[in-house]
């Protein structure tokens, strides 16, 4: 067993576990409203003959289909909203782990599923969580995905990539550890910023070859090892360049202490590697338990003092505000000093928005000079949460409108249903994103089951 000398594996497998990577692997699950596509590598046996075997869960007996060379099965005629659980075997014996899916339709098109119940990522965790979207120069674009469990060690993060626009997904490779992790392309060159775990170090990695294989991480602040104390919190929230720099948001807290205190991250503009932990400096931590009068007291988010996963945003007068998500129908704004990195944040103004408590990603149009956001629409008869998403806009990130509603599932149960933590970005006359999406018996709403991919046409023509 020799060491590691990269930050992808293809794909990680603990290390008392090396038959994830010498028997067959389940890389990606898409089920239908009556049947399910399977994608799997074989690392031991790519040119051998290869069979799946499926029944409906709890079942007995296994039905067997031929594959021959092929790594991708295709079952239909299932019957809807019905568990099944399946194997792929290789023609010598070996075999991948039982996997589980359940058919039925979802929102958009789906990049990946994973079963509430499947514990095949026992060591991250059991759901698909923090999407990121990212086009490369070459017009390809990645997913990221990491997989979640609360209270579990969540440093798993699965990559994915369309060569088509998003019409077709296929698996790419994996990070380990990495969690809330963002892609963004500098110089050409594709990186990865993400934390090792819950409130983890924060951590950097490059890749030369789109995504396929990775460099070893650089660690540019150590945080906490531990999900349930104070450490290094974000989300996939996309970098700013502005004055000069690239800015991006980082918290430090912990939801179980019930505090959250806010900084900005950030680097020169033309460095020649961003791996390189010198070239960032963090700003000091804006804490919002000193400044209650300030900002507004009693104001929490989820129970927890302070903003989080701050979008970093250039005002139309020039002025750099990180955005926060803080409460029901309020963000928060501080300013940032783009003169001094270092400098702590300092309360701007909370903003009125009409949504709920959740990531969004905002988007500058450079057409319309609108500045664009899809979020969880707050509506308060019946009382949504996560279960209706909206497409925002403003002109100036004060005044904001909601000007179509994307998936409305008001009348649904919101603590089952929830489309949430979206990562935009803008193409050509369209708007296109990944959702976290919770959806046909997921454990919950938070829990997500899939990770689905949308297009919105025509947006800028588009009225509240």
């Amino acid at each position: 067993m020799k060491p590691v000398s990269s930050w992808n594996f293809t794909p990680y497998a603990p290390l008392d576990r090396p038959e994830r990577v010498r028997n067959p692997y389940i890389c990606r699950i898409v089920p239908s409203d009556d049947g399910c596509e399977i994608y799997f590598i074989d690392n031991g046996g790519k040119s051998e003959a290869h069979t799946l075997n499926y029944r409906l869960r709890g079942e007995e007996k296994y039905i067997s289909v031929a594959l021959g060379a092929s790594q991708k099965a295709a079952l239909d005629g299932l019957m809807p909203e019905t568990d099944y659980e399946f194997y792929i075997e290789r023609s010598d014996g070996a075999k991948s782990a039982v996997r589980l899916f359940r058919t039925g339709g979802v929102y958009g098109s789906i990049v990946n599923y994973l079963h509430p119940d499947d514990e095949y990522y026992y060591f991250s965790g059991r759901y698909l969580c923090s999407p990121c979207l990212c086009r490369l120069p070459s017009g390809r674009l990645l997913s990221s995905m990491d997989v979640f469990e609360a209270n579990n060690a969540q440093n798993l993060t699965l990559i994915f990539c369309s060569d088509d626009g998003g019409e077709s997904w296929q698996y790419l490779t994996e990070l380990f550890p990495c969690f809330w992790g963002q892609m963004f392309v500098e110089n050409g060159r594709l990186y990865m910023l993400g934390v090792s775990n819950e409130y983890g170090d924060l951590l950097i990695g490059a890749s030369d070859d789109e995504g396929k294989t990775w460099s070893l991480p650089t660690v540019l602040f150590r945080g906490a090892a531990n999900p349930r104390r104070r450490g290094l919190h974000r989300a996939p929230m996309k970098l700013l360049r502005s004055n000069g720099r690239l800015w991006t948001d980082v918290e430090f807290g912990a939801w179980g202490e019930k505090e959250m205190n806010n900084a900005v991250l950030s680097a020169p503009l033309g460095c020649a590697d961003y791996t390189d932990a010198s070239v960032w400096v963090m700003s000091d931590f804006w804490r919002h338990a000193e400044f209650k009068k300030t900002a507004k007291d009693g104001e929490t988010v989820d129970g927890c003092i302070g903003g989080i996963e701050g979008n970093l945003v250039e005002a139309p007068d020039g002025t750099i505000y990180n955005f926060l998500r803080y409460a029901r129908q309020k963000c928060l704004m501080l300013k940032i000093d783009e003169n001094d990195p270092e400098k702590m944040p300092t309360y701007a103004r909370l903003v009125d928005i009409g949504i709920t408590p959740s990531k969004f990603d905002i988007v500058f149009d450079g057409v319309s000079k609108y500045y664009y956001a899809i979020c969880s629409r707050a509506i308060d008869e019946p009382r949504t949460e996560r279960n209706v998403l909206s497409l925002f806009r403003s002109p100036d990130l004060i005044n904001w409108e909601c000007v179509r509603d994307l998936i409305d599932e008001r009348n649904a149960d919101p603590k089952i249903v929830g489309f949430q933590y979206v990562s935009a970005l803008i193409d050509g006359d369209d708007m296109i994103f990944l959702c976290r999406t919770s959806y046909g018996a997921p454990h919950n709403f938070h829990d997500a089951n899939y990770q689905t991919f949308h297009k919105i046409k025509n947006f800028r023509k588009l009225k509240g």
